[in-house]
């Protein structure tokens, strides 16, 4: 009996460390820029609906914030009135236009350095053919210099 638990036990360890694997790659470690830090979906196996969130982090020593475009995977259908972005608690207002495949956040007020913004996509309707959705960020601080913040994948199991 203590060996098929041992064994499930195992099992259970080996494949949560194997599903850990995190499909969102910042800016080549570079800490002075905004960056992607991670990204999440629920539910995240082969429902055609789902809710997926990227999270963009501004470091401390960066520039602020004041605008994202994100290149949108073409497997994937979304309304802009159910897109929430957050600040831990707080809700941040900003107009959002899509244009083609492109998404485009303009930020009201410049998002501050040392912020975690969560951009979170509500009822996402996938084309089921498509195993793998990448998004593509950019933003543009308020220096005016625009920058690659990073890559999402959403990998439909």
């Amino acid at each position: 009996m203590k060996k098929i638990w041992l064994f499930i036990a195992t099992l259970g360890l080996v494949t949560t460390a194997v599903n850990i694997s995190n499909y969102a790659s910042a800016n080549a470690g570079d800490s002075l820029s905004p960056h992607v830090d991670s990204k999440f979906e629920f539910p995240s196996s082969k429902w055609a609906t789902s809710r997926q969130t990227i999270q963009v982090h501004v470091p401390r020593s960066s520039q602020a914030l004041t605008l994202l475009w994100l290149e949108v995977p073409e497997n994937l259908e979304f309304s802009t009135t159910k897109i929430e972005i957050t600040d831990g608690d707080r809700t941040i207002s900003a107009p959002i236009s899509r244009q083609g495949q492109w998404l485009l956040i303009n930020f009201t007020q410049p998002i501050a350095p040392d912020t975690k913004l969560r951009i979170e996509f509500n009822g996402v309707k996938r084309n089921m053919l498509t195993q793998l959705s990448v998004y593509y960020v950019y933003g543009k601080t308020v220096d005016g210099s625009t920058n690659y913040v990073g890559e999402a994948y959403f990998q439909t199991r």
